[in-house]
Parts: C-alpha cells; sequence; structure tokens
C-alpha cells in the first residue's frame, strides 16, 4: 500500500506536493480536520494526500494556499503535475495496469511486457545493460503477468507492428518461442491480438502507447526508450485513442496477423 515512507518527491511532483502538505500542515500546527475544513473535503481525503494514495484538485489546493499564504506554492505544483512535467514513475503505470479492466496497446518494436516469454525479457535486460539484477527484474515482469491468469483477467485489444517479429531478441530459439507463445495468447478469449504490417507504412509512435481503463480512471501511458509518460487529462486521453484507432484501422485482421506470425516462426533460422 502507499504510504508516506514510499514516496519521492524528487521522481513525482505528485509526491512532491503530498510532502509538502503534510510539511505545511505540520509547520502551521494544523490537524487533518482543519485542512479538511479549509479545503472542503473530509479528514480521510487529508491523510490520502499525504500518503499519495489520492490526488487532490487545484481548487482545494488554492484554499490552502490562500490560508497559509505560501504564494500560490501548492496550486503551480498542481499545474505543473497536471501539464505533464511530473517524470512519471513505473510505479504509477504498474498501478493502473494491475486494477486495468480492459488495455488497448501498439508497440512498435518490442513484443508487449504482458507478452513476453521469460527468456525474451531476459535477452532484452542483459542487452539493455540498464538493470543490475536482471533476474529480479524478470521476475518483477512476470508477476505482472499474473493479471492475465487471474478470476477476472482484463480484456486486452493489441497491436504490434510487424519489425517486432523481426528482431532477434535473444538468438532464434527465444523468438520462435515468443512467436509460438504470440500465437497461443492470441487464442484467449480476452486477447485480440493484430499486426500492423510494414506495408501499412510508418506509424509514427516510436515505441509504445497504452490505454488503460479501470472503474475509476482510465489513463494512457507513452513510452519511448527508457523514458515513459502518464496522461490523465481527458483531451490527451482521447488524442491517444484517436491514434490507437487510426492504426487499429491499418492493422490485419486477427487471422491475418496470426497467420503472419505463424509464417514468419517459420521463417525463424
Amino acid at each position: 500500500m502507499t504510504g508516506i515512507d514510499s514516496l519521492d518527491p524528487a521522481a513525482s511532483t505528485w509526491d512532491l506536493i503530498a510532502v509538502q502538505l503534510r510539511i505545511l500542515r505540520v509547520q502551521h500546527g494544523w490537524t487533518c480536520e482543519q485542512v479538511a475544513r479549509t479545503a472542503n473535503v473530509s479528514r480521510s481525503h487529508v491523510s490520502n494526500w499525504e500518503a499519495g494514495r489520492r490526488r487532490p484538485r487545484r481548487n482545494e489546493l488554492v484554499a490552502l494556499d490562500e490560508a497559509w499564504s505560501t504564494g500560490a506554492l501548492l496550486a503551480t505544483l498542481h499545474d505543473y503535475a497536471t501539464d505533464g512535467h511530473d517524470h512519471t514513475r513505473v510505479g504509477a503505470y504498474l498501478a493502473h495496469e494491475r486494477k486495468a479492466e480492459t488495455i488497448e496497446g501498439f508497440n512498435s518494436d518490442l513484443v508487449f511486457g504482458l507478452f513476453q516469454t521469460e527468456d525474451y525479457m531476459r535477452a532484452l535486460f542483459q542487452a539493455g545493460g540498464v538493470v543490475e539484477d536482471v533476474e529480479a527484474e524478470v521476475a518483477k515482469r512476470l508477476a505482472r503477468q499474473e493479471i492475465l491468469t487471474r478470476p477476472t483477467p482484463p480484456k486486452l485489444w493489441m497491436v504490434l507492428a510487424q519489425p517486432a517479429l523481426w528482431w532477434q531478441v535473444g538468438g532464434p530459439d527465444v523468438m520462435r518461442e515468443q512467436l509460438a507463445h504470440l500465437l497461443e495468447v492470441s487464442q484467449w478469449p480476452n486477447v485480440s491480438l493484430r499486426v500492423l504490417p510494414v506495408s501499412a507504412g510508418w506509424s509514427s509512435i516510436p515505441g509504445s502507447l497504452s490505454i488503460m481503463n479501470s472503474r475509476d480512471s482510465e489513463v494512457a501511458y507513452l513510452e519511448a526508450g527508457r523514458l515513459g509518460r502518464l496522461h490523465e487529462r481527458r483531451p490527451e486521453v482521447q488524442e491517444a485513442r484517436a491514434r490507437l484507432n487510426e492504426i487499429a484501422a491499418r492493422a490485419f485482421s486477427e487471422s491475418q496477423s496470426y497467420a503472419l506470425i505463424e509464417h514468419t516462426m517459420g521463417l525463424v533460422k
């Protein structure tokens, strides 16, 4: 569970807001009840704000800025966080992935993390050279895949660019196993897997794009290289959905995609 000890204000503006709220409250000698009355929220809201479990609205922070004479500090931090200046941690993405009821995605160069075999992900981590403990990272990624086998797994609509089928990640044996796994998961009732052929042209997305829906949120996540960015504002999510729809319109059908993956697997030497 998210708590004060897990906050990282150096990596997340939202965490910085949470830390500053607690610091300012303590400095002014206020209780959580006083903060709640000033911001017109419940006491539990304040506790969740300070623990990073809930994000305050701008008008609520404006009320606290005025009460504490902070010179719009909190409201300004809120603007930075919501405008995308925040360096979103991988943990934020994974939290949305775990609770997602539907996931729509596109990947231009690699197999989706949720569909990767153990040897494929191990080869990626070894080639990347950016993790200290490869096996620990493999274990984490395998744990992520448990959402696919839970009693109520998310529905996945995924599009994979054809070049991702060609990259020799880990060598021929690893790739044959990976392609065979893609054929297997494409038949699962909760998965729709399609391929964007190179003949359809460049996708304009150099990496991956995901839209995750849960009962209480809809977010988009764009990742390129080692950088990821989470979008939560409705206009940005709608723009991401438009891009995904455009890609999906040019992708092969599920049956055509299955045949292409099967054909590619036969060409791996």
